[in-house]
């Protein structure tokens, strides 16, 4: 009983994707542009071009569209090149990730070391060696907390 129901149901709505409605567009009196399936009564209409989306098939050829010019162009890449473009960006971002775990991780390093040793040493630009103040070395270590909290979390 249920697939006498289910058979014209699938057969009706397979033969609406093979059709293609028809769209007007029009602008009105107040310069409004309007789409509809029907043309308005009384005013000149234009007819759109509706195009189907292409299909990606699993052949191995990309599908084609044509521009207004009439040139063919492939649209969508085929699997295999969609497949290595999100092997890349995958591998970008992995690299991306463990660069800012080896800043958060040698931030840390270097917070700890100003809260732990009060005898912080730095090289002036001259290169020469000097100790940080208190409040430099609070300043600083105050500056690294920042950091760490907006790029590494807690």
């Amino acid at each position: 009983m249920r697939s006498i129901f289910w058979l014209p149901a699938l057969a009706f709505v397979c033969s609406l994707s093979a059709q293609a409605a028809q769209v007007y567009k029009w602008t009105d009196d107040k310069g409004v542009t309007h789409f509809s399936a029907q043309p308005p009564e009384g005013q000149k209409a234009n007819e759109v071009d509706v195009k189907v989306a292409p299909q990606i098939n699993g052949s191995g050829s990309a599908p084609t569209y044509k521009l207004p010019n009439g040139v063919q162009q492939p649209s969508v890449s085929n699997d295999a090149q969609q497949q290595e473009l999100e092997r890349k960006v995958k591998a970008q971002v992995r690299e991306d990730q463990a660069k800012v775990q080896a800043y958060c991780d040698q931030s840390r390093q270097n917070l700890a070391q100003l809260r732990n040793n009060p005898r912080v040493l730095v090289q002036s630009g001259r290169g020469e060696t000097r100790r940080l103040t208190e409040e430099e070395r609070e300043q600083r270590a105050a500056e690294i907390q920042l950091s760490i909290e907006q790029n590494c979390g807690k």
